[in-house]
C-alpha cells in the first residue's frame, strides 16, 4: 500500500479540523454575573465595638431558612435548615469568670433576609417578617433564659454585593437585656 502525500494532506487536515472542534467545544465565556450575597459561603466576622469583657460577632449565613419551634414543654428553640434566604446572627457573649461556676452568659439575635431584598425597614410585629429571635443563655433562675421572639423594635438593613449595613434597636418583653442595639456594617469577604 503506498502513500502519496495528497492522503497524507488530508490526514493532517482531518486532524487539524478535529483539534478545533475539540478547543472550540472546550471553550466557556466569562461570566458577568455580579456576585450576590447568596453566592457567599458562611462568613463570621469578629466585632470591636463590643463591651469591655465581652466579644460580639456576626455570622452571615447564606442558603438556610430559619425554622422557629416549640418542644413539648413549650420552651422555644431554632434549627437552621437548607433553604433559599441568609440568616443573619449576631451574638454578644461575656467573658467567662475563671472558677466561677455557671458564668456563662451570651446573648443572640437571629434573622432571616430574602436574597433579593436589597432594603429593610421594619418596625414591632413586622420584624416577625424576617423571624427575628432573641436568645439569652445564662444560668439564671427566673425563667428569663431561652429564646423570645423579638416583635418590639426598628430594623433598618441595607445590603449590596460588597456591604451589608444593621442598624437594629429592639426589646423583648420583661426579659433583662445588655443587648438592644446593633449597628454594624461589615464587609463581605470575596470567597
Amino acid at each position: 500500500m503506498r502513500f502519496n502525500i495528497f492522503t497524507q494532506i488530508d490526514s493532517m487536515r482531518l486532524l487539524i479540523i478535529c483539534i478545533l472542534m475539540i478547543s472550540f467545544v472546550n471553550c466557556k465565556s466569562k461570566s458577568n454575573t455580579i456576585p450576590t450575597l447568596k453566592t457567599h459561603q458562611k462568613q463570621a466576622f469578629e466585632l470591636e465595638k463590643c463591651a469591655i469583657d465581652s466579644e460580639c460577632s456576626i455570622e452571615i449565613i447564606p442558603n438556610s431558612s430559619l425554622l422557629i419551634k416549640q418542644d413539648e414543654l413549650q420552651n422555644t428553640y431554632i434549627k437552621l435548615e437548607h433553604g433559599n434566604n441568609t440568616i443573619v446572627k449576631y451574638e454578644f457573649k461575656r467573658k467567662e469568670i475563671p472558677d466561677i461556676a455557671d458564668g456563662n452568659y451570651s446573648e443572640l439575635i437571629y434573622f432571616e433576609i430574602d436574597e433579593n431584598n436589597k432594603q429593610l425597614f421594619l418596625t414591632n410585629g413586622a420584624l416577625q417578617n424576617v423571624k427575628m429571635i432573641y436568645g439569652r443563655f445564662c444560668y439564671c433562675k427566673d425563667g428569663t433564659s431561652g429564646y423570645f421572639k423579638v416583635t418590639e423594635g426598628r430594623l433598618k438593613l441595607i445590603k449590596n454585593d460588597k456591604e451589608l449595613s444593621i442598624d437594629l434597636n429592639f426589646k423583648v418583653g420583661k426579659i433583662p437585656q445588655l443587648l438592644t442595639e446593633i449597628k454594624e456594617t461589615i464587609t463581605l469577604k470575596e470567597i
